[in-house]
């Protein structure tokens, strides 16, 4: 009975180091085929941000097996970019690299030594892969030390700024579009100043998104016969009232 059970064992193991062994001849056979060799890397996500540098750095995986551990390490490469979130790799085999990134979402930016793009939570961002038109802060504090780059500013007059530019940008996608500037006056009140270069949109400084509000209605109701650009400026900064001059 012993020796049957000891026999029993011996072939069980046999037969694993059998299927390890021809396991990895069919690996190394592959291997010297070019069989699992990464032949088309695919990139996702990119939305807002420029893939270049994304693909410049993915085209070196074309040299490795779809099996390589530097996979993993270019991964992590990925995720030392600023504007990254992160970053997921998979495989298709035989020979296929699916990359799908997910970027920080720009919101506006600001010149401080350089041009900063800020995304929708304060992020300090490098302005190198990303073309998009965006509201500029205007007038806020410039010191490079508020704006360390890959994280979040300490200006708080900024991230009141951000949060009312994602807001409008969530909820009110036609006047975001529109935005210009976005300022912090001599008075310590915010107000925009839309692509026209002419229509500047008193907000004050209290309730600001109660005053998006105020004037996402105020632009529907004037049902297409005006626009927001009719008038040299909107003041908003009084309660239950819109007070406008036209141009």
């Amino acid at each position: 009975m012993l020796n049957q059970f000891h026999n029993s064992i011996i072939g069980l193991l046999l037969f694993l180091v059998s299927v390890l062994l021809l396991f990895t001849l069919s690996l190394n056979w592959a291997n010297f085929k070019n069989l699992y060799k990464i032949e088309e890397i695919n990139i996702y996500g990119t939305t807002f941000f420029d893939q270049s540098i994304i693909k410049e750095k993915s085209d070196i995986l074309k040299s490795y097996s779809i099996f390589e551990k530097e996979l993993k390490s270019y991964k992590n490469e990925i995720l030392q970019l600023d504007h990254i979130i992160d970053c997921k790799i998979s495989r298709r085999f035989p020979s296929i690299v699916d990359i799908t990134i997910y970027e920080r979402e720009p919101i506006a930016l600001i010149n401080s030594n350089e041009l900063i793009i800020l995304d929708s939570k304060g992020i300090c961002l490098p302005v190198e892969y990303c073309d998009l038109s965006l509201p500029i802060l205007s007038n806020f504090k410039s010191n490079p030390e508020l704006y360390p780059k890959g994280s979040k500013t300490i200006s708080t007059n900024v991230l009141i700024s951000i949060s009312i530019i994602k807001y409008t940008k969530d909820n009110f996608s036609m006047i975001y579009d529109n935005i210009s500037e976005f300022v912090f006056n001599e008075e310590s009140e915010y107000e925009i100043i839309l692509k026209n270069g002419k229509t500047r949109i008193l907000l004050g400084s209290q309730k600001l998104e109660e005053k998006m509000k105020y004037l996402n209605s105020f632009q529907e109701a004037l049902q297409e016969e005006k626009f927001l650009t009719d008038f040299k400026y909107i003041d908003l900064r009084y309660n239950n009232q819109v007070i406008v001059k036209e141009t």
